[in-house]
Formats: structure tokens, sequence, C-alpha cells
């Protein structure tokens, strides 16, 4: 495997490809479009020099292609038969791995509104993704909540100034 430019016009869909393809006007399209035209290509299609075909990216090319502004692409060229590049077309659109949910939407908290628009989560899911949060409950609590300080096993501390030593339980609020 290398990293090659190439013409886009060059860049043959593989008639098996089973993705829908996008269209103009679909969220998923126009998701990638807004993603491609804010980053570009920082992950190159994939093509197969033994079969012509592309392996994996056809959306992201039909896009660019549709979108007029590269004549030529950087493309992760393989060299495989056809039946591994089948293989491997399916495996790049199914194996993924899960979000931890909670650094994801940490991760989206520091987003500002136009940066969580180049994500490709719509409003509905990151409403979703907010309400299964775990977000702690900070309403204030009784005294009886904080727990019982006397209870807790000496802990001796030395003043830095004087030296003298003391329990923390004794420190009065």
């Amino acid at each position: 495997m290398h990293i090659e430019k190439m013409k886009l016009s060059d860049l043959r869909p593989a008639e098996y490809n089973p993705r829908v393809k996008l269209n103009p006007g679909m969220a998923e399209y126009e998701k990638l479009k807004q993603s491609i035209l804010e980053f570009g290509f920082v992950d190159p299609p994939i093509f197969n020099k033994n079969t012509g075909n592309l392996v994996g990216g056809h959306q992201r090319v039909t896009v660019a292609k549709e979108l007029g502004l590269f004549d030529e692409i950087e493309v992760s060229v393989v060299d495989l038969p056809l039946d591994k590049e089948k293989a491997l077309s399916i495996a790049l659109n199914k194996i993924s791995g899960n979000w931890d949910e909670d650094k994801l939407t940490e991760l989206l908290n520091e987003l500002t509104a136009d940066n969580l628009e180049l994500t490709g989560f719509d409003n509905e899911e990151l409403e979703i993704l907010i309400e299964d949060a775990d977000i702690p409950n900070f309403e204030p609590g009784s005294i009886d909540d904080q727990g019982d300080l006397t209870k807790l096993e000496p802990k001796f501390v030395k003043c830095p100034c004087c030296g003298e030593e003391f329990d923390l339980r004794d420190v009065e609020s």
C-alpha cells in the first residue's frame, strides 16, 4: 500500500459497492460535502490498481466530483485480487468502533456551534447524547449529606508556620 495522487476522473466506482449512493439534498450527502469543504480529503479513498476499482471512499469521491473543486486527490493504492478487494470493501464499511459516550459528550461540549455542525451529528443526535449523559446532581445538600467528621480516623497535620500538630477533626468551621 502506498499513497499517490490520481485524477478524480480515473477513480472508477466498484459496481458491487454495497453502500446506498448519496445524492445532493440527502442529509448525509450535505454533511459529507460540508466536511470536505472544511477539511479537504484527510481520509484518502482506496484504489485497487489490480482491478482499477475504487474500494473505499465512494461517497467522498462522488461528492468531490460533483463539487468540481479537485482535479486530483491523494488515494491509498492497494494491489489485491478481486475477492480480497470485495472483502476489504465490506470491512471498511462494517468494522468500526463504539463511542465512549462520556468522552464524546465532553468533546462535543468543548466545540462551538459552528464546529458542531462539522462533526456530522445532527441536532436530534446531539440532544440524545446530552439526555443520555451522566450529568452529576449539583443541588445543595443538607449537613447530614456531608457526613459526620467526628467518625473519621485521626488526621494529624503540622502547621508550616509554628510547627504545632493538630487533629483536623478538632478544627471548627
